[in-house]
């Protein structure tokens, strides 16, 4: 759908039927205990940024969406995240959910995906994702590829849902390896490809979470490398980090 058609159409109908949709459920317990979760999130990640590198325990997360612009309506369908600790991959506490949206998914998502309806009508409502998303990621940093699209789509989703405002400690793996690898492509097929990385079938959450560990893992040993040795010394190196 061209971008104007998909502007007209969010102020013309998808933002009231969102609206209605959410304002259904801000009452029940589900959106209550996603409110609770998310306050016991963030008093969790108290302090946790002065830890040494290696005792702190990262979650690597990844989203599906069925568009790139939350604000314009779009909506989180899936989340995918693993944990890294000790420059080691958690494979047995992985997490994956489907959420399901409230307006249709776009045909070419649902081809990118594999997330058809049929799957997303036995789908979580984001409150109860988001709860067990955030209730998996307490005691840990945040950290996506970019950041800059994850942590705001997730932001912005949450406020949306009239849920806690969400202000969590991440790192941003992709302005990472800008850093260390000035002036080459860095996203995430690229650092796959430079980092002999072995691939997944992409645009699955948990398989984009899994890649980008192995490669967080390689930028976070490069760091220990250079003596930074908390979370906090490289937030403090790009200004659009949260402190």
């Amino acid at each position: 759908m061209p971008n104007d058609i998909k502007i007209l159409k969010y102020y013309l109908w998808d933002q009231y039927f969102l609206k209605y949709h959410i304002n259904k459920r801000i009452h029940l317990p589900e959106h209550y205990q996603a409110e609770k979760t998310i306050d016991e999130f963030l008093k969790s990640q108290s302090n946790l940024n002065k830890q040494d590198l290696s005792s702190t325990t990262f979650t690597i997360f990844d989203l599906e969406t069925t568009g790139f612009f939350p604000n314009m309506g779009d909506e989180i369908i899936s989340i995918g995240a693993i944990k890294v600790k000790n420059f080691q991959i958690l494979y047995d506490e992985a997490f994956y959910t489907i959420i399901k949206p409230v307006n249709k998914v776009p045909k070419t998502i649902q081809e990118l995906t594999g997330l058809e309806p049929e799957i997303l009508d036995k789908a979580h409502s984001f409150p109860i994702g988001m709860k067990k998303f955030i209730d998996y990621c307490k005691g840990t940093i945040l950290v996506a590829h970019p950041a800059t699209f994850d942590i705001d789509f997730l932001t912005t989703t949450i406020n949306k849902w009239q849920l806690p405002h969400f202000n969590p400690n991440f790192l941003d793996s992709h302005l990472l390896a800008n850093d260390i690898y000035s002036g080459e492509r860095n996203y995430l097929d690229d650092l796959i490809i430079r980092l002999q990385i072995t691939e997944r079938d992409r645009h699955h959450a948990l398989n984009d979470a899994v890649m980008t560990a192995h490669v967080f893992i390689r930028l976070l040993k490069h760091y220990q490398k250079k003596h930074v040795t908390n979370v906090k010394e490289l937030q403090q190196k790009f200004s659009n980090y949260h402190d």
